[in-house]
């Protein structure tokens, strides 16, 4: 097995987004913070005092729907329209990559990897940005280890995408358009599908979804949309490939 490690990298803007993410995926902080803004708003505005705190009750109430079973479906739904369009055949079997996405994913996407490789419909596998455990969770799933690389390196999916790119072209030479097989949640699969894509790579998605309570799919859910949206206005979601 190979597997490069790499030391803690600075925090720099890591740090910001996550505290932005904390906020949003936290109703106990942002639904106060709406209403809060809210009245300030009113105030700004000159409101007269019902109007400004009908204002303020109404702004919290409505985007506490975010927090929804229903608001989960639909951003889920939405996000899986937003994987890209299907494109030619790969003319060899691909590599299976999986990224670091946590444990109860990590336990669903070794499987698929595992079975894939033993079922001859992946060469070998790549590990991205993950702990070294996940790999050597293959090896217990009984993949032989000169097939298992990866690295504890990549610290978002563009990095999964660059490093892995990187990887394939260096190991497995001779395909213009190298295919992998994409193992992740679907949540996360149609971002990083495009990522995946726009370093060249031929993409086939396979979601990986663990048993997850309704409180963490909705974290899913909102952490990915907002990611999603993030890469959007990044042109990151642009045209690519991707195999059925």
């Amino acid at each position: 097995m190979q597997w490069q490690s790499c030391p803690p990298g600075p925090l720099g803007w890591f740090a910001w987004r996550e505290a932005l993410l904390t906020v949003l995926l936290s109703p106990a902080l942002l639904l106060p913070l709406v209403g809060v803004a809210a009245l300030l708003l009113a105030w700004l505005l000159s409101l007269p005092r019902l109007p400004g705190l009908a204002l303020a009750l109404l702004a919290p109430l409505a985007l506490s729907l975010i927090y929804s079973t229903a608001a989960t479906a639909w951003l889920s739904a939405w996000l899986l329209a937003q994987l890209p369009p299907a494109g030619p055949a790969p003319t060899t079997a691909p590599v299976a990559v999986l990224v670091g996405r946590g444990a109860d994913v990590a336990a669903v996407s070794t499987r698929l990897a595992a079975a894939s490789l033993l079922q001859g419909q992946a060469r070998a596998v790549y590990v991205s940005g993950d702990d070294r455990s996940t790999a050597e969770r293959l090896l217990t799933l009984g993949v032989d280890p000169s097939l298992i690389s990866g690295d504890s390196c990549a610290r978002t999916t563009w990095e999964n995408a660059t490093r892995t790119a990187g990887w394939l072209r260096q190991h497995h030479p001779g395909a213009s358009l190298p295919a992998i097989l994409l193992i992740t949640d679907p949540w996360q699969l149609p971002r990083a599908a495009h990522a995946f894509a726009r370093q060249g790579l031929q993409v086939q998605p396979l979601a990986a979804e663990p048993p997850l309570s309704a409180a963490e799919r909705n974290r899913l859910a909102l952490r990915e949309t907002a990611a999603t949206l993030l890469y959007q206005l990044q042109g990151r979601m642009g045209s690519g490939w991707r195999n059925r």
